[in-house]
């Protein structure tokens, strides 16, 4: 990929910190070695804490949760996993997005955080010491939209307009891919930073003539008849596969916690596997519609793969080397995916619900 020549890129990312390079050292990782070593089982009883709070995106401030984390709610498979060990989950709507779940797990008022690739790399970037313990899929990704009645069919009709989208997500990096697509640099652009839910409400007011977003913003927007100028559906540049992760600390003073929302995101995982329109009825349960679910997710599939796998990594790998091709992580520090993987506890929970 060509270096993108920022405008001023440290202010672009201001309020993220981001203090290490993150490489990519997977060349020649052998999958089958690397499996073997992260399912190596240990001792997963005990925990000190009564409590665990899990933070998860929440783009529109409403709280409603369309996925399998509510999926693992409202069927139950929260509640009946952590009742065995006598802890109380706390699932708390972060409106900042990634860099938000960051800061609190950074703080510590936050132990285990479900979000996107490009924030979750920055925050391990910037020191937060976290594990992934387990991964998302391709099922979501950002697209490009304007306003209604526009004329744009691509990122370069609208060279020197003014582009909304939230800086160190996934949204950030799927603009700066449709830019490079288009021979452009943010330096064509007036780049505009806001949160999903801010940036399509500058949409929707004219303060702006265009907005990245994804989700349940964006299915809002493409059902109110807004022009899709590039839709994720059609890249796999355009997709992002999130995680979840815990603090490093919190994982080795309370193993079975992490096992317990492990095998509650698995039997979830499990349930809309096998009934096909699951996490369609949780998403209409909300107040969205059946169409937009269709839309975003026409396979009925967007439940998490837990487990590592070859596409994953590279993905993360990609994430990677986007960031330190514009310099928007320091290569001083350098830590290895790989290494950041502590697959236990998505092994142990597969296992238990026979996959």
């Amino acid at each position: 990929m060509k270096k993108f020549h920022l405008k001023n890129s440290m202010s672009i990312l201001a309020g993220i910190s981001a203090a290490a390079l993150l490489t990519a050292i997977l060349s020649g990782c052998n999958e089958k070695k690397n499996n073997a070593a992260l399912s190596e089982v240990t001792d997963f009883s005990g925990h000190i804490a009564s409590e665990v709070n899990v933070g998860y995106v929440d783009v529109t401030g409403s709280g409603k949760l369309t996925d399998t984390i509510g999926l693992a709610r409202d069927k139950g498979f929260f509640k009946e996993e952590f009742d065995k060990i006598g802890v109380k989950i706390n699932l708390i709507p972060m409106t900042g997005a990634g860099p938000a779940i960051n800061e609190a797990l950074a703080s510590g008022d936050l132990d285990i955080g479900t979000l996107g690739d490009v924030p979750a790399v920055l925050g391990k970037a910037s020191g937060i010491d976290t594990k992934i313990i387990s991964f998302s899929d391709f099922a979501g990704g950002a697209s490009l939209i304007a306003g209604k009645g526009t004329t744009y069919t691509s990122i370069a009709d609208l060279k020197g307009k003014q582009i909304a989208t939230q800086r160190g997500a996934f949204m950030h990096r799927t603009l700066a891919y449709l830019l490079e697509e288009a021979g452009l640099t943010f330096k064509d652009i007036e780049f505009v930073h806001a949160n999903a839910q801010t940036a399509a409400e500058m949409l929707v007011t004219g303060n702006v003539d265009a907005a990245v977003v994804g989700g349940v913003t964006l299915a809002r927007l493409y059902e109110q008849g807004f022009n899709i100028v590039a839709d994720y559906r059609t890249s796999s540049q355009y997709r992002n596969a999130g995680v979840q992760i815990a603090r490093t600390q919190y994982i080795k003073e309370n193993p079975d916690i992490i096992k317990a929302f492990e095998v509650a995101l698995a039997r979830a995982r499990l349930y809309a596997k096998e009934n096909k329109n699951a996490l369609l009825e949780q998403w209409t349960s909300t107040g969205e519609s059946a169409s937009s679910y269709e839309y975003l997710y026409p396979g009925h599939d967007n439940y998490p793969r837990l487990r590592s796998a070859p596409d994953l990594i590279a993905n993360y790998n990609d994430v990677l080397k986007f960031l330190l091709d514009n310099d928007l992580i320091q290569q001083s520090k350098k830590f290895s995916i790989t290494d950041w993987i502590d697959g236990r506890f998505y092994e142990y929970a597969l296992a238990e619900v026979g996959e």
